[in-house]
């Protein structure tokens, strides 16, 4: 199936999971994560904070947690205009509010730009990916664009309510390949 295809498919299929069935599925997600002990060990994070309106993960419990080990944890702050990523740092005490495109984010006086040739993990926000490591995002680019500009041994982690399809068709040679697929059930080490 083609990525347009697959996009309106799993948005729609996320768009009715509950939000108790999102929860529940969340902490899985985050039992899962917590197995792979080697991406603990880094210092700088970047996590793309859950939009409620289209059923994402709740990642403030990946958030929490890094918080409470120590971790610098960062947050995209987009650029619709250019289709590009700054790099802000998250801390307990920041504001947030939804830009008009419902993605949350710190108020202009709480930016605070990290370099992005700190980060060692990145989660990636996706609505399915394949076997390979292709993923379907929402379409616009911004992770295709954010990852070249970070370390070559940056790790791409995906979080998704659903397990891998086979092969996702139509991929070109700028869309990016996540390193590990988190599922509530399973790890996938691609």
């Amino acid at each position: 199936m083609n990525k347009k295809k697959l996009r309106k498919k799993y948005f729609y299929m996320r768009k009715y999971i509950s939000h108790v069935e999102i929860i529940k599925m969340s902490y899985k997600i985050f039992f899962q994560l917590k197995k792979i002990f080697f991406i603990w060990e880094k210092t700088y994070y970047h996590i793309f904070l859950p939009i409620r309106e289209h059923q994402e993960i709740n990642t403030f419990i990946i958030i929490n947690f890094l918080l409470k080990m120590g971790k610098c944890v960062t947050i995209p702050c987009s650029d619709f205009e250019k289709l590009s990523i700054e790099n802000c740092l998250y801390h307990e005490d920041i504001i947030l509010i939804k830009n008009k495109h419902g993605i949350l984010e710190p108020i202009s006086m709480h930016k605070y730009i990290v370099p992005i040739s700190l980060i060692e993990i990145i989660f990636i926000p996706l609505l399915i990916f394949d076997l390979k490591g292709h993923r379907i995002g929402y379409g616009k680019g911004f992770y295709d664009r954010f990852i070249p500009l970070c370390k070559k041994n940056v790790i791409k982690i995906g979080l998704s309510f659903f397990s891998p399809i086979k092969e996702i068709q139509n991929i070109h040679k700028y869309d990016l390949l996540i390193d590990i697929g988190i599922t509530p059930d399973y790890i996938f080490l691609i």
